[in-house]
């Protein structure tokens, strides 16, 4: 379920006018939030999927209103363009490139830790015994989060939000977000984003120095995440989003999780070919050549243009 709680339009601030339509489906009414960007309404850019609440809120805008029927999405404006991620198709324009990996929770951190094969727990084990301390808290520590965030994106070649984008998160969720740090010796080794609704918790923002690797980092991070989720009286843990087959995902595979496959629905074909900045459309190269220019970029260039990129790849 949606979290009314959150502050959606403090998250949204600088991507576009954030609104709640009207979704007639066959079970009733329903509502959806989305942002208007650049023309297109997106529900819900940054995160991996949308909701149909059945909480009624606030606010609901007039125009334009949706009906799902026979599995597919339509608006009574068909001049509007929409884009909306769900964990089904609702257009015959959709790509499925991502998947997102789902871990059920016990109700004690024991019982997680016997669900886990012998190889993760000893790993888990020994990241234990390199001293890796944790520190968890709220907005205060976005700075040190965004320290090996920012940096382990230019190294993938890939832009980041802004530092206060992910302030502004954290400070919208309130007490249902908590920022969790890996520390060596002190220094940010790692950090991650948790976001709670409900019994359902997710780590949407994840990252750990590469040189510190040897030191099991990541599963020190994740195993912390999956257990303040459990103390916080989480039944859903989910692992956030990854390309299919990839690195992250082969990675998630060893946490005993579930898949799903997410779909992101368009109305309209697909094209990958531009890149969209106002009213100008600049044609797009090859992926890999521009993270190979990303990676490649001085810091003050893509402390500069990456907001402003990554906003626009949602």
């Amino acid at each position: 379920l949606l979290n009314m709680g959150v502050k959606w339009p403090m998250i949204y601030q600088h991507a576009g006018p954030v609104g709640w339509y009207r979704v007639k489906t066959p079970s009733g009414v329903r509502y959806v939030m989305m942002v208007n960007m650049d023309d297109i309404l997106v529900s819900m850019p940054y995160f991996s999927y949308a909701y149909f609440s059945a909480q009624e809120p606030e606010l609901v805008e007039k125009h334009p209103e949706f009906t799902l029927e026979g599995g597919k999405l339509t608006c009574s404006d068909p001049g509007i363009q929409w884009h909306v991620r769900m964990l089904k198709p609702v257009s015959e324009h959709f790509h499925t490139v991502k998947v997102v990996s789902w871990l059920s929770l016990e109700t004690t951190a024991e019982k997680q830790l016997a669900r886990f094969s012998s190889n993760l727990r000893r790993k888990l084990h020994k990241s234990v015994s390199r001293e890796i301390k944790l520190e968890v808290g709220g907005p205060e520590l976005i700075g040190k989060f965004y320290g090996v965030f920012s940096h382990n994106m230019h190294r993938l070649g890939a832009p980041a939000m802004s530092k206060s984008f992910y302030s502004k998160v954290v400070t919208a969720f309130g007490r249902d977000a908590s920022v969790l740090i890996a520390l060596y010796h002190g220094k940010a080794i790692g950090g991650a984003i948790l976001l709670k609704q409900g019994e359902f918790a997710e780590t949407c923002w994840f990252s750990t120095l590469e040189d510190y690797n040897p030191f099991y980092t990541s599963y020190f991070l994740w195993w912390e995440c999956i257990r303040l989720s459990i103390e916080r009286g989480c039944r859903v843990f989910s692992f956030g989003r990854s390309t299919r087959d990839s690195g992250p995902y082969l990675y998630k595979q060893q946490w005993s999780v579930k898949n799903t496959t997410l779909y992101w629905s368009f109305s309209y074909p697909l094209r990958n070919d531009q890149y969209r900045m106002g009213p100008m459309k600049i044609p797009m190269p090859n992926r890999k050549i521009l993270s190979f220019l990303w990676k490649i970029s001085p810091c003050f260039i893509i402390r500069w243009l990456g907001p402003m990129v990554a906003g626009k790849f949602y």
